[in-house]
């Protein structure tokens, strides 16, 4: 049986169940949704990886990641593959003002203010979900 995971570069991470590859280590630094835009451009423009079609993941997208329990190494529901970030947003918007977001500490998507939490962005590629 093949690993769901394969780690490239020590940098990035190809899902082989849905094909798209991610960020194995999100963002440096918190961000407010707005921003997460032109953080995924800098990673385009600087052909981060070898790739320049780097993205904000979808809501459902960024779901795939969750894992239906907890990892007891990390205490994350995400695999032990990606970074140990706890938060991280989604493209997807939601309301007035409000975007979908990943908690691997929880284990679900919240809906908050885009102008309220900082949260990390890992870009993924690949035909959307």
């Amino acid at each position: 049986m093949t690993a769901r995971f394969t780690v490239l570069k020590d940098i990035i991470v190809v899902d082989r169940h849905t094909g798209l590859m991610w960020q194995r280590e999100a963002s440096p630094d918190r961000l407010m949704w707005p921003e997460g835009f032109a953080y995924i451009d800098r990673l385009n423009a600087a052909a981060w990886a070898g790739y320049d079609d780097w993205r904000y993941p979808t809501q459902e997208e960024l779901a795939t990641l969750l894992m239906p329990e907890e990892n007891q190494a990390t205490g994350l529901y995400i695999d032990p593959a990606f970074g140990t970030q706890r938060c991280l947003w989604s493209s997807t918007e939601a309301g007035h003002h409000k975007s979908v977001y990943a908690d691997f500490y929880y284990g679900d998507l919240y809906l908050v203010e885009q102008k309220y939490a900082n949260h990390f962005v890992r870009a993924v590629r690949g035909d959307r979900l």
